[in-house]
């Protein structure tokens, strides 16, 4: 018997082993799938919307061919805990699209923080680094690219605080599947601050959209259809209607960002060239 105990106790490692390795071969088989399939773009058009691939991909290069920089500097926004890498390439895109400078382009990324108000006060300090105002109470005018919660920093960053503190002067904010009267994913998973500001009717969702009556920048809001994140019907504020696109099978909410048909009509706006694409009640989330 106790010759026998190392022999046992080799198979049941040996167990174990495998099933380890058959769960890592799953998540493995489930991240390529979901890769693969979140390639898959949905096949419904947008009536409001109704540009062909053929004609966004003639639009890319005519602009690509003629870059012509944009009216204001931009700050590129990321979302919850959204990577670094993907915002500097939203940035990198825009500056394709619209011929700006490196230096007109900035992008904000922050993964670690998880509560709006602070985000907000870093923005205003980041544009004040970069483009420095006199005036004592708003920083120089900038236009916003925002992916999801970044859209609710840029909005926060405007508004009136109590201490005084400088606002953020917004020409316009572009916001990608930002989560305006709030996300659906937050009715059931709140961990952070962050998170549950983010939920629907929340007394910061409230805030904003009291100061927003007298907000004296323009929002265009944007959205795709299968956002399990966010919800297509929720990215847009009280009163208006989102530009949506039909969105793919899977992790609509995260590739929204390279959502070629947004970022195009973003950029023909940076440019202030017309847009192709009107606003339209989403036909569901």
């Amino acid at each position: 018997m106790h010759r026998a105990w190392p022999t046992d106790r080799w198979k049941l490692t040996e167990r174990t082993r495998s099933g380890v390795g058959g769960v890592v071969l799953l998540a493995v088989f489930v991240g390529v799938a979901s890769a693969m399939t979140g390639c898959v773009r949905l096949p419904r058009l947008n009536p409001a919307y109704p540009a062909s691939d053929s004609q966004v991909n003639a639009e890319i290069e005519r602009m690509e061919e003629n870059p012509i920089g944009v009216e204001r500097p931009v700050v590129v926004l990321g979302g919850w805990r959204s990577p670094a890498p993907m915002i500097k390439r939203m940035a990198e895109r825009i500056e394709a699209l619209t011929g700006a400078e490196d230096a007109d382009v900035v992008p904000m990324s922050y993964f670690w923080t998880v509560d709006i108000e602070p985000l907000g006060e870093r923005l205003v300090e980041l544009v004040e680094e970069r483009w420095p105002s006199d005036d004592p109470d708003l920083t120089t005018e900038v236009d916003v690219v925002a992916l999801s919660m970044g859209g609710l920093v840029a909005r926060f960053a405007a508004t009136d605080r109590e201490n005084g503190a400088k606002r953020l002067r917004i020409g316009t904010l572009y916001t990608l599947a930002t989560p305006h009267r709030g996300a659906k994913i937050t009715e059931v998973f709140r961990v952070d601050p962050a998170s549950r500001q983010m939920r629907p009717g929340s007394a910061f969702l409230d805030r904003l959209d009291n100061a927003g009556e007298d907000r004296p920048y323009e929002i265009v809001p944007y959205a795709t259809l299968n956002d399990m994140i966010v919800g297509a019907t929720n990215a847009s504020p009280p009163g208006q209607e989102p530009v949506w696109t039909p969105g793919r099978l899977l992790l609509s909410h995260s590739l929204i960002s390279r959502d070629e048909r947004i970022l195009t009509d973003i950029a023909a706006r940076l440019r202030g060239e017309s847009s192709m694409a009107g606003a339209s009640t989403p036909p569901h989330d």
